[in-house]
């Protein structure tokens, strides 16, 4: 079943109206924000067609007949089924401010409920504090080629550009793929791939986590990440549309906020303390009990251009929560949601800005290598 559900964010208080969308165990919310409401104003609008109502009831008094006989008579007729059509606008006013107030809906009670961390500052004090010990050191990166693939076909569905980064991460550690169609780029970053406290040669570690946090463009993985799209001649007007899993989520949304007219398709990554920085046509892809997306201490904002899908798993493991193979099997439930039932919102428009992001024409895959260098 699909449902559209206006989601208003507290009694009183301006509210995005967007789209919620359920088809199967998928939900999402946001990238369709463009009508602002509030319980006071449907409130309003039943007060007046109230009133109306009352002011067309008084018309057709006894005293009315004697004086206006005809038009009164012809208004008598006609009335019934314009009060009926009225009282119908008020109870559907009614039903949805109690829907959408009186329920608040999931993502509008974890966005009261869920108390904001400054979890920006926590990770750049706790990064600054271990390095002082010695360890989740930052260093400087390198990124080389190492591999070419040519005429590759453009990926065109979320279960593509998923099957693809799952491979990336599994061919070697390190290694990142950055796909040319013409003028447009699509890079797969993977997620943290090394957890011990000493950095080792690969970037996508401990320390490249806190970084990419703390959003001060000091992670490893992220400037490794960088510098690869250079060599790979990305330009800071070119195109690119970033999809990572977890750690390469966020770093792919950090460096997205270079490239004005980029696009962000994310798995698992905690990306909510980007805000109004994140002006990307976005879909954050998240499990329910998945605690990886919520290292940020507050859930996605509900905006123009950010989609959220969530999904209930399976299973208590967080591994399996957090597994790219896992969101591999998400992403084919977001690409069978049924385009007829998804037209006008957020969901659809986003999701045909990614899967249609690299166009018809073959194109080249260049395979990065990533390290840190002492």
């Amino acid at each position: 079943m699909v449902c559209n559900i206006v989601w208003l964010h507290g009694s009183g208080e301006p509210c995005f109206m967007s789209a919620r969308h359920v088809s199967g165990e998928i939900v999402s919310y946001g990238g369709d924000a463009r009508i602002v409401a509030t319980r006071a104003e449907i409130e309003r609008v039943m007060a007046e067609l109230f009133g109306i109502g009352a002011w067309l009831r008084d018309q057709v008094e006894f005293e009315d007949f004697l004086t206006e006989t005809f038009p009164r008579v012809r208004l008598a007729l006609e009335l019934p089924p314009i009060l009926e059509r009225l009282e119908k606008i008020r109870q559907a006013c009614a039903n949805a401010a109690d829907s959408y107030f009186g329920s608040e809906a999931e993502i509008s009670r974890e966005l009261r409920e869920n108390v904001e961390l400054p979890i920006k500052n926590i990770a750049t004090g706790f990064a600054g504090a271990a390095a002082a010990l010695g360890i989740m050191a930052e260093t400087p990166v390198t990124a080389s080629v190492v591999g070419v693939e040519n005429y590759v076909e453009p990926a065109n569905s979320i279960s593509e550009y998923a099957r693809r980064l799952a491979m990336v991460a599994a061919i070697n550690p390190g290694w990142i793929r950055i796909e040319k169609f013409n003028a447009r780029y699509v890079v797969y970053i993977p997620g943290t791939q090394a957890w011990g406290p000493i950095s080792g040669k690969n970037p996508f570690d401990l320390a490249s986590d806190f970084g990419a946090i703390s959003k001060t463009g000091s992670a490893g993985s992220e400037r490794a990440v960088a510098l690869a799209m250079e060599k790979a001649g990305i330009k800071p007007e070119s195109r690119v549309l970033f999809v990572g899993h977890s750690q390469g989520g966020l770093v792919g949304a950090n460096i997205s906020t270079r490239f004005a007219g980029s696009r962000l398709l994310t798995f698992g990554a905690p990306i909510s303390q980007l805000g109004s920085e994140l002006t990307a046509e976005s879909m954050a892809v998240e499990h329910v009990a998945d605690l990886i997306p919520r290292l940020d201490g507050k859930p996605n904002a509900m905006t123009s251009n950010l989609v959220t899908v969530r999904q209930e798993v399976a299973g208590e493991n967080w591994l399996h929560q957090h597994s790219m193979e896992t969101y591999r099997e998400t992403a084919q439930s977001i690409d069978a949601a049924p385009e007829s039932s998804q037209s006008g919102s957020g969901f659809a428009r986003v999701r045909g800005e990614i899967t249609e992001f690299a166009g018809s024409t073959q194109g080249q895959a260049l395979y990065f290598k990533l390290e840190r260098v002492d």
